[in-house]
């Protein structure tokens, strides 16, 4: 009997050891691929979320700034009317309180002004019921009395001793004429105020917005998961994450961590209020947003399982190949259908070519451009591309890269069978001399997310109107153009009458469908090129351009006045209305900066509103305002001018107080029970060209810095 040959066993021993390292190399590599690609897919969602939370922070930081200078303003117009008033001790007393009323009527958004005498002693602003008052003890009367009064003091959270609710207080120090201490004057805006106002931004189901003092005390918090909560209030419960980027960057910063409140993981954007010891901070949860993450690690885990073990099926294919002939054939052929299975895949398309000529596709490829199976064999890849053009520039990139050995990639849109463009994530790669392979993935559903994102940073959620920072920035084109053509600017300030006593009565739900409504009936009532934003609340902004002189923007305001004070339907079957006063104020003749023009509309709004509402007031009836243009406007108009508005404005005499049942009835109805109810005429019939013919052609010029007709874009389809 012959013995073995002994080299059998050492050179099957061999290749199984080199077949288990190469093994073990591929799968590390794979393992590194997909660990490596999930982790930039981690980060990118990431990076979205902390975007989304920043773009939030900043807005809100900017809108509370907004509010507490306001509150601010008023409370240093008191103090000086405090250091003006003389005479008879009820003289006095008459005229501050005047003075008091005047100020609270421009400040809803507090609860009550108060002035205190040296000695903490409430002496104005209480009403009879309210009975005595002492704040010497509180912590922000003896700061500004101990202060030079140079500015505001905002108190730490303090929990109301008459109106028994948390909230801050902003004072300010009252001196004579002497320069001694006199007391203070003081506002209250409390905690509801604020969550009232978070209540309507978009931060998801889990996410979270607060606001804290420069002390980390908790003024107000609004989380989608506990609407009603105040736990914390007050208190300083934070994360230690949150005290070392506090640490780092006091002003503005981003963490991730478990919120301590109610155990979420968030990523959460804190910007401090300029000027103010306030922080706002805004908390995304990032089990909303590494959603879709975790389904991908599934998924490509489970690719990379079966990549894996392909490769270890091939592995033990060639082993057993080699001891046992009979199968050799068997073998390589089973290796060469799980090669097919794998290039033929449903996910990745993947196309041989010569000449830029189709030679082998897989099923993929034909599914993703909408092309029967062998349909695309033998023709050109011209027919995928949307043009001429792309496909000669993807030509000229593509194939000297390829030529010199390296792989090509490039995001790009391309067309579909039927004509409509994909996103594609091409790649290629030389397989032969003049051959090569290309791979496609449709990323189509990642840039609508991009775009989404980007829509949802410059556009209000509620109405779908442009917000703030886009109005600003289209405002600030168009002044960047002034120059280049002859044409007026119109900044419209829109504030809506009686919507807050709306919303109180009606609720929340009503309020947002009055808002929704209010936003298209101003879309229609402006041409293709002008802007319509909503600033926040209940204001809303329109950016007029192309204007020849500034009496041409009347009639437009006018329809405007008549198509918001029509009936509004609500989710009960009711009906409501409101009216609104609005500023206006032109560029050149009322200043170049966005800012500034902005500024004196809200002004100019105010004005319209103490004269009486529902009309309008142009900026140059406003004290140190003078017009440039000899055809400027009527500086108000409303119930005391010979217009049309005034024959749909309410009847002459006092106007009702907001919050009384005259005020109720006439800016909000509701259909009585048994009583025929009005039509409802939805949107009124404003016509697109509601200004003069004359300019109805010409283009807006801030327009051209944006590649969106942003005030164009549809309200939410969500009721409320």
């Amino acid at each position: 009997m012959d013995r073995p040959p002994l080299y059998a066993p050492r050179s099957l021993t061999r290749l199984a050891l080199w077949l288990a390292a190469g093994n073990l190399v591929i799968a590390a590599a794979i393992a590194t691929a997909t660990w490596l690609a999930l982790q930039a897919g981690r980060d990118s969602d990431l990076t979205r979320a902390r975007e989304t939370t920043e773009n939030l922070a900043a807005s809100l930081s900017i809108e509370i700034g907004a509010e507490l200078k306001q509150v601010d303003n008023a409370l240093e117009t008191l103090g000086l009317q405090f250091r003006r008033t003389v005479g008879d001790p009820d003289q006095v007393r008459r005229s501050i309180e005047r003075a008091l009323a005047d100020q609270r009527s421009l400040l809803p958004q507090v609860d009550a002004i108060r002035i205190t005498d040296a000695r903490g002693q409430v002496v104005y602003g209480l009403a009879d019921e309210e009975g005595a008052l002492n704040v010497g003890d509180r912590d922000y009367f003896q700061r500004a009395r101990d202060g030079n009064g140079s500015e505001a003091v905002i108190s730490e959270p303090l929990f109301g001793r008459i109106q028994h609710k948390w909230g801050i207080v902003v004072s300010r120090r009252l001196t004579r004429d002497d320069g001694s201490f006199a007391g203070v004057v003081y506002t209250t805006l409390s905690t509801e105020h604020f969550i009232e106002s978070f209540k309507g931004l978009t931060i998801g189901a889990e996410g979270a917005i607060s606001l804290r003092t420069r002390s980390h005390r908790l003024i107000a918090r609004y989380s989608a998961t506990e609407p009603h909560s105040i736990r914390g209030i007050g208190d300083v419960i934070v994360s230690e994450d949150l005290m070392r980027k506090i640490a780092i960057d006091p002003q503005q910063g981003w963490y991730m961590t478990r919120t301590k409140l109610d155990n979420i993981e968030r990523i959460t954007c804190y910007r401090q209020v300029r000027g103010y010891p306030l922080t706002i901070y805004t908390g995304a949860s990032t089990a909303e947003f590494l959603a879709a993450w975790r389904g991908e690690v599934v998924q490509q885990g489970a690719l990379a399982g079966v990549v894996i073990l392909t490769v270890l099926g091939c592995s033990a294919l060639v082993f057993l190949q080699q001891r046992r002939d009979r199968r050799a054939a068997i073998g390589l052929q089973q290796l060469a259908l799980e090669q097919a299975l794998m290039l033929d895949n449903d996910m990745v398309g993947m196309m041989r070519l010569r000449d830029r000529t189709v030679v082998w596709k897989n099923r993929a490829l034909a599914s993703l451009f909408g092309y029967a199976p062998g349909e695309l064999n033998g023709q050109t890849t011209r027919a995928l591309y949307l043009d001429d053009e792309s496909f000669r520039a993807i030509g000229d990139a593509a194939y000297p890269a390829i030529a010199a050995g390296r792989r090509f990639r490039q995001q790009l849109r391309m067309r579909r069978k039927d004509g409509t463009p994909v996103w594609i994530d091409l790649s290629g790669a030389s397989v032969a001399e003049r051959e090569s392979l290309w791979m496609m993935i449709d990323i189509s559903a990642l840039k609508e997310s991009e775009a989404t994102a980007q829509h949802l940073a410059v556009h209000d959620a509620l109405t779908g109107l442009p917000n703030r920072v886009r109005f600003t920035e289209r405002l600030a084109g168009a002044m960047t153009l002034l120059g280049e053509r002859v044409g007026l600017v119109a900044v419209c300030w829109v504030d809506l009458d009686g919507f807050k006593d709306l919303n109180d009565e009606f609720g929340h739900e009503s309020g947002d469908v009055v808002l929704r409504v209010v936003a298209q009936r101003l879309l229609g009532g402006v041409r293709g090129h002008d802007l319509v934003a909503r600033m926040g609340g209940d204001e809303f902004a329109l950016l007029l351009t192309a204007l020849r002189a500034e009496h041409e923007a009347e009639p437009a305001l006018r329809r405007m006045l008549d198509a918001l004070a029509e009936p509004i339907r609500l989710p009960d079957g009711g009906y409501a209305s409101v009216t609104a006063s609005i500023g206006i104020a032109f560029a050149p003749h009322h200043g170049r900066q966005a800012e500034s023009l902005m500024r004196l509309a809200e002004t100019a709004m105010t004005t319209a509103k103490r004269a009486g509402k529902r009309r309008f007031v142009s900026a140059s009836s406003l004290p140190g305002n003078t017009m440039n243009a000899p055809n400027s406007p009527s500086t108000s108009v409303g119930p005391d001018a010979p217009t049309p508005v005034d024959a749909i404005d309410t009847p002459s005499g006092p106007a009702p107080e907001p919050g009384s049942e005259d005020g109720k009835k006439g800016e909000a109805q509701r259909a009585a029970p048994g009583s025929p109810r009005p039509h409802d005429p939805g949107p009124p019939a404003v016509p697109d060209h509601s200004f003069d013919e004359s300019v109805a052609g010409e283009e807006d010029p801030g327009a051209t810095l944006d590649g969106e007709d942003s005030s164009r874009v549809p309200p939410s389809r969500k009721p409320g």
